[in-house]
């Protein structure tokens, strides 16, 4: 892979990260129905092609309701996932972030 590629690829990945742990935060999707999205066959999980989060799903501690929300890293995760979708021009994420944010941290942005 030469260098364009490689970044063409890792902005993929950055933006599937973005997108799937999005999804999964606000509830739109579960891992599974993302995985099968992305499958190459239908219902084989093994064969995704790419599908990132920025969170490690297949970790032991993994809850889909987002236990490790409750450190720093969690906030700093969520405060990254807004300071992207601004910078994409996707607003209505951003405020649904902001809003999660405020209810789970009682904080403003």
């Amino acid at each position: 892979m030469n260098e364009i590629e490689e970044m063409e690829f890792e902005q993929r990945i950055l933006e599937s990260a973005m997108h799937n742990t999005y999804l999964i935060l606000t509830g739109k999707a579960t891992y599974d129905t993302l995985l099968d999205k992305e499958s190459i066959q239908p219902g084989s999980i093994d064969q995704h092609v790419e599908t990132a989060f920025l969170f490690n799903p297949v970790d032991e501690d993994y809850n889909p309701k987002f236990p490790h929300l409750n450190t720093s890293d969690g906030k700093e995760m969520i405060d990254s996932m807004i300071e992207y979708f601004i910078e994409i021009e996707e607003y209505e994420k951003c405020a649904e972030l902001v809003k999660f944010k405020e209810k789970k941290y009682g904080t403003k942005r």
